[in-house]
């Protein structure tokens, strides 16, 4: 690859990335604004992404709860730590491993994750509201190729950065 065109076509495709990470991450924030009473206190992103992770009656391991959210652990160690003490989540020993610590919600935490799944529907009402069902199935449709398309050029650059 070294043509004009194909060069072009690359810092397109940057561009593009570009601008959708910052409407993205400008989205996201807004959402995680509009959510901060939620919960009773100021909470920050990995803190919503964890309480958005869970699912009401099951057990997590922190590395599970890392891969959900997109956090890594010492960001998750210390979310965790401040959901407990704030007794949305409680940590429980493995009963085959005892090395292995999981979480799980506590009442409050099921009352809250409820509170935040209502209001992200609420929030993506909002946003997306404004499409058509012909542009909501279109931008559907076009996110579904997107992320496909990601997964094998991510895929792809994986192997060959490993080679």
């Amino acid at each position: 690859m070294g043509t004009d065109k194909q060069l072009g076509e690359l810092t397109e495709i940057e561009m593009h990335l570009i601008e959708i990470r910052n409407l993205f991450s400008g989205l996201f924030q807004q959402m995680v604004t509009s959510s901060k009473g939620l919960m009773g206190f100021p909470v920050n992103s990995s803190q919503l992404k964890a309480m958005a992770a869970f699912h009401e009656d099951r057990q997590y391991s922190m590395g599970e709860l890392c891969k959900i959210a997109n956090v890594k652990m010492p960001s998750m160690t210390e979310v965790v730590d401040r959901l407990e003490k704030e007794g949305f989540v409680e940590r429980i020993r493995d009963t085959q491993d005892r090395r292995v610590v999981k979480v799980k919600l506590t009442a409050a935490g099921k009352e809250a994750h409820n509170g935040i799944l209502k209001s992200r529907k609420q929030q993506l009402e909002n946003i997306f509201g404004c499409l058509d069902e012909k542009e909501r199935l279109r931008f559907l449709s076009s996110l579904r190729t997107a992320s496909a398309t990601m997964k094998h050029v991510a895929g792809k650059y994986k192997n060959h950065e490993g080679s």
